[in-house]
Parts: C-alpha cells; structure tokens; sequence
C-alpha cells in the first residue's frame, strides 16, 4: 500500500475524532464481560477527567489569544491566562497513568545523588509494584529489564550504570498519546510567555494557535478511536495469555468498534489501515472460538499495527499542521518513515514475509532520502545514521542474518527515529 498520500489538516481530523469517541471500558453488550485487566487500571476515573481540563486549558489559551489581537493588546491578561493554563496542564499530567512511576523514578535518581548504592534499593520496590499495575494499559517488559539491570548496578555500589538504567526506565514509558502532545503544548505556551516578554504579540500568537492543535488531540486522544483500539488489542492480549478468554473476546469487539471508527477518518493512510485491521480482528475473534494456539502472535502482531498507527497520530500533532506545513518537512518525513519501518518489522518478524519487509523498508529509505536535504545542520548526520541502519536491516532480511534482523535491532532503529521525531 502506498503510504505517501499526506493526511488532511489534522485539526479537523481530530475534532471528527471527537464526535465519534466512545466510553472507553465499556462492559460488552453481549457478554457482559470487562476485562480483568481493566480493574488494574491506574488512575481510570481520573483519565477520564482529562478530557475536560485538557479543554479548560483551550479555553484559556482562545482567551489568551483574544487578549493579543487589536490595536491595543492586553499583554499583561495573555500572561496571566497562560499561566493559569500551565496550572491545569500540570493537573492533566497528575492524572498520567505512568505520572506516579515518574516521580518514583524521579526520587530513587535524587537519592542516587547523595545517598550510598544500598540507601537507595528500597526506592526500587514501589517502582516494580507500580510496573505492575500498568500491564494493563501498555507494554512494560523493557522496562522491567532496565529496572532488574538498576537493581543490579545499585547492588554493586555503581551509581553511574543505576543512574543510566533509572534514566531508561523512565524513557521507556513514554505515553506517546498524551505525553508528545503535553509536551509540545508546554514549550509552545513558554515560546508564546517569552513572545509577550518582547512585546511581540503576533509571534505570540502563532505558538498559541499551534498549541491549541496539541490540546485539542490532548482533549480527545486518549479516547479516541485508534488509541482505544490499541488499548483493547493490548488487553485481549493479556486476558487470553491469562486464559480469560469471555474477557479476551470482548475486548476485540470492543477493538473493531472502534477501529471501525477509525475507518471514517479523513486521513487516508488511517482510513485504509484501520478497514484491513477490522477483518484482521474479526479473524481474531474467530481463531480465540477455535481455540486456534497460533492466536497469541497474531494478537501481538495486531496490537503492533494498532500501536504504530495510534503513535504516528500522536506525532503529527505534536508537531502541529501548521508548524509542518511551515518548515517541518523533515518531520513529515520521518513520521512516516518510522510507520514503514514498524511495519518492516511486523512483516519480518510475525508473518516472515520478508519481500514486504524489504517493500517496507524500500518506503522507509526513500522518506529518510527525502528527510535528508530538509533536516537542518544539526540533525543531519542523524537521518544520515538513520538511513545507514535501515541499509543493515535491509542486508540482513536479503541474507537471512536473524541477528542483524531481529525485533530488537528492528526496535533499536525504530528508537532512535523516534527519539529524533520527539527533538524536532
């Protein structure tokens, strides 16, 4: 499929979104069943406040626009409305269901800096007891090994590796969803403060109208369809892993609902990818009535799709349309880069067909071409690396290397493209 088509301005995408966003943990209408792992959930009834302040935080930023337009604008009433939306973002982030792990992280690597190794072991119980509770809402197993490899370091009086691990762990649980957006929301309104700080009331005005495109995705991504999708992929996973199989099928009905959803988006990559998930998790639901064994990968591979579609959302708007459309080509690019070479992986490694791998990873090297001459100076031995990388994984799917051509070197590469997209 040719992924090249760009999206329509994601706004209106999103504000679609909106007016077709369910409850997320409904009970199944024909079961009754909710998934086990859903009362493990953190902090669910405060997510589903998120929404509403996260429109809070766009009213006082409209607001704060209308206090920099006219002949006369009222400066110091834009600074006091942005501060007043800080305030509320800071709020939405409490409400995180990785925030509490966070700030535990945040403690074990404080203590790190003026206690000794064996001080600071205790600081590691809450932080698995907490890793624990989000199996639930997203994958914890990387971050779980950078925990056991802190654990290790801090028994062998090294600071310097425990820090380094600690500093991983909190990478790792990145909530793409609510975390890009929330971040790039931050440093928009700071962008706009110190704009008002210059007496620039335009410039001011251009960083709010692209944070109010990162809040309106923060007012609804977290229930929107393709993240809801995701979520009950990632559940019905884990329920048939545990056996609860009621449980496990009413979360794929849950999933086509919603990826059936997706299917009316204006974005075309995301209309056709979620129509083939639809049948893909209808055969799903077919396969856990077989008692077909093969099932567990095939949820797994699903749930992947649904991830990399769910992120690729979140990065766009991090970016915001306009700032794309005004000199973030490059972005653009890697954005969709990143979705091809997730899905080299997922045809590499789940369904061993290594000619739509190399497809995949063909669509991969021409975005990072077309990124290179658009990246600025200081990133462009980085898509540079990027592209050197995506030529070894090629050579090693072509060669049979299973080393070189493993998930982990998929994720390695798929990492770093991210960690570029998140600087931009």
């Amino acid at each position: 499929m040719n992924k090249k088509t760009l999206t329509s301005p994601l706004a209106a995408a999103l504000l679609i979104a909106l007016g077709t966003a369910t409850p997320a943990f409904a009970v199944d209408s024909g079961t009754g069943a909710q998934s086990a792992t859903e009362t493990h959930a953190p902090a669910a009834a405060d997510a589903s406040r998120v929404p509403g302040l996260a429109v809070k935080v766009l009213r006082d930023i409209a607001d704060a626009r209308g206090a920099l337009h006219g002949d006369a604008p009222d400066l110091i009433r834009a600074k006091t409305l942005l501060d007043q939306a800080e305030h509320t973002l800071d709020d939405v982030q409490q409400m995180l269901p990785t925030t509490l792990i966070k700030d535990r992280i945040w403690v074990a690597k404080k203590h790190l800096e003026y206690e000794d190794t064996e001080a600071v072991l205790p600081d590691l119980v809450p932080i698995y007891a907490s890793l624990d509770e989000l199996v639930g809402v997203m994958p914890t197993e990387a971050a779980k090994t950078y925990l056991d490899r802190a654990q290790q370091a801090l028994e062998k009086g090294d600071k310097p590796v425990a820090t380094e691990q600690l500093q991983a762990v909190d990478a790792a649980l990145l909530y793409v969803e609510a975390d890009l957006p929330l971040s790039s929301t931050r440093h928009l309104i700071a962008q706009a403060k110190t704009d008002i700080a210059k007496q620039d009331a335009k410039a001011a005005d251009q960083a709010l109208a692209d944070a109010e495109d990162n809040v309106v995705f923060v007012s609804i991504g977290i229930e929107s369809p393709l993240t809801q999708a995701k979520e009950s992929l990632w559940r019905a996973w884990k329920d048939r892993e545990l056996g609860r199989v009621d449980y496990a099928k009413a979360e794929l009905s849950r999933a086509v609902a919603y990826l059936e959803q997706a299917a009316q988006s204006t974005d075309k990559v995301t209309r056709e990818a979620a129509a083939g998930l639809v049948s893909e998790v209808r055969e799903l639901h077919g396969m856990l009535e077989a008692n077909d064994t093969s099932i567990s990968r095939q949820l797994e591979q699903t749930w992947q799709t649904a991830k990399a579609l769910s992120e690729r959302s979140a990065e766009y708007i991090s970016t915001s349309w306009q700032r794309l459309r005004a000199g973030r080509e490059d972005k653009k690019e890697l954005i969709e880069a990143k979705l091809h070479l997730a899905d080299a992986r997922i045809d590499h490694v789940y369904t061993a067909d290594d000619d739509a791998a190399k497809a995949e990873l063909a669509e991969a090297k021409g975005y990072l071409d077309t990124a290179l001459p658009l990246a600025d100076q200081a990133h462009k031995a980085e898509v540079q690396a990027l592209l050197t990388q995506v030529g070894a994984l090629d050579q090693a799917v072509s060669t049979g290397d299973a080393k070189a051509s493993s998930a982990k070197a998929f994720q390695e590469a798929e990492g770093v493209l991210a960690d570029l997209i998140h600087q931009l």
